[in-house]
């Protein structure tokens, strides 16, 4: 028999928190389980706390007490992350790989947010749209939705016909968006993932791992319009054939009772067993918990392991906003270095459970970073460093002008002059060598001109005898000519 619900049990016992370490901000956990017949769960050895829990007798929990403890929960698999750095925080199984069932939406609903605009009208082609198996938004042939709609609808429905309409419209088909998909995991940093549909029905070669869909999401998170659209517990959407338009999240009670939820998607098959990825932003700092394989309520065991992280792993500011900084190396200034002052709130965590963590703030300057330097720019970033770990990070402003050295400027101003001048200069010594150059070509022209009148005329000249008639001379010798000779009979006529 089923004991108490997780939401009794959020609702029924929040305790009060030990002392935090220096400069945390207290966040609000989700409790640990009460005591039940079994008696106090946190008092019980880790073998039969284990077997309880895995049997749906009493719900997951940690120890607020012994943070050391992690978490019990029936989860087969467990990743939490901290969004801002991306760094793991604990894993159970993290890189087994299973079925993700619907929480294979994140990407779905990533890939629509990335490539589409929000007012993009997206019509179902597909004539057997309504054979798809629920949860579905019982769309029909050639409805219509924007992009916006469709995606606060299929996130917070967890609709498997939205799902394929998406696939169809990005990409052709769901084949080639299972592709897409692939490719995108990839990118996220997912290293286990194979996707085969949209939706995450069950298939034999569609699967993630914990520690995969933890990069999945933070990616996601990174897109505003799916953080938008994960954040918020229900919405009305428009729709052209049906009035199906309230659209609710699934996981209601995680929004409801943890403190600072914003997300994710549930997802539950029977080969996949209860799946959730839940989000939570506490005193401005985001962690992601992914479970898989849940025996039951998947979403507070979610709350479990999210309320330890953020007990066990505090938040502390380890820089305020306009404080002093590190300064950092100028070239080429009239000072060596520039004063700095951090531009955000440099927000960083530490491990309770070692109170000696040692928080550096280190400053890194762009690359070549020369003057002249205005006040207020950005000349680098200030990191937080936590026991070795860089650990966030904001942007390092100048708090400062700096000027360029005296020497350089007059080397800069020289070398401008002698620039200009040396362009100068060139230019005439190329206009001089095309002047030659044309000059030589012009008396080749000419000398090779002179050459060929010469020897036309060298021909005409060739054995002529100067001593001997010409032709004409000849032919009037021989009285082809006009001459005539007197007593000739052509005279008497």
């Amino acid at each position: 028999m089923k004991h108490t619900s997780s939401f009794a049990v959020l609702i029924a016992l929040l305790v009060a928190l030990p002392a935090l370490p220096a400069g945390a901000r207290r966040p609000i956990p989700t409790a640990p389980a009460p005591a039940s017949k079994y008696g106090d769960p946190t008092k019980l050895p880790v073998d039969k706390a284990q077997k309880l829990v895995s049997g749906v007798r009493i719900p997951g929990f940690y120890d607020p007490a012994n943070l050391d403890r992690v978490p019990v929960v029936s989860s087969k698999s467990v990743a939490v992350m901290d969004v801002s750095t991306g760094e793991i925080l604990w894993t159970k199984n993290a890189d087994q790989k299973l079925y993700p069932a619907s929480t294979t939406k994140i990407m779905t609903g990533l890939l629509l947010a990335e490539r589409t605009d929000p007012t993009d009208v997206i019509t179902c082609m597909n004539v057997k749209i309504r054979d798809i198996e629920a949860s579905s938004l019982h769309i029909q042939p050639w409805e219509k939705f924007t992009s916006r709609d469709l995606l606060y609808g299929t996130m917070l429905r967890s609709a498997n016909d939205g799902s394929v309409v998406i696939a169809e419209h990005v990409s052709g088909s769901v084949a080639k968006f299972a592709d897409l998909m692939n490719a995108r995991a990839a990118e996220a940093g997912a290293t286990n993932t194979h996707f085969t549909n949209p939706n995450g029905l069950p298939d034999n070669e569609h699967y993630t791992t914990a520690h995969d869909l933890a990069f999945i999401t933070r990616d996601a998170l990174a897109n505003e319009r799916f953080r938008d659209a994960v954040k918020v517990r229900k919405r009305v959407i428009t729709r052209t054939k049906s009035k199906d338009k309230v659209v609710a999240s699934k996981a209601k009670k995680f929004y409801e009772t943890f403190p600072g939820a914003d997300g994710v998607k549930t997802g539950y098959t029977r080969a996949a067993r209860h799946c959730f990825v839940g989000s939570a932003t506490q005193n401005g700092r985001q962690l992601i918990g992914v479970v898989l394989g849940a025996a039951d309520n998947a979403s507070g065991e979610t709350a479990t392991v999210l309320g330890w992280a953020f007990r066990r792993f505090p938040t502390i500011i380890a820089l305020k906003a306009g404080a002093t900084a590190p300064p950092v190396s100028v070239g080429g200034g009239a000072q060596p270095s520039v004063r700095t002052i951090a531009a955000a709130d440099l927000v960083t965590f530490t491990d309770a459970t070692n109170p000696g963590s040692v928080v550096q703030t280190v400053a890194e300057p762009v690359a070549g970073l020369t003057a002249p330097i205005g006040r207020g720019q950005e000349v680098g970033r200030l990191v937080a460093r936590v026991d070795g770990a860089d650990r966030g990070s904001v942007p390092l402003l100048a708090d400062e002008d700096v000027a360029v050295a005296p020497v350089i400027a007059v080397t800069r101003q020289a070398g401008g002059f002698l620039g200009s001048l040396g362009g100068i200069v060139l230019w005439a010594v190329g206009a001089g060598a095309v002047f030659l150059i044309g000059l030589a070509c012009y008396g080749t022209a000419t000398t090779k001109s002179a050459r060929r009148r010469r020897n036309h005329l060298a021909p005409q000249g060739r054995g002529v005898d100067y001593g001997r008639p010409r032709q004409s001379e000849r032919r009037d010798d021989k009285g082809s000519g006009d001459k005539r000779q007197p007593g000739d009979r052509r005279d008497h006529r």
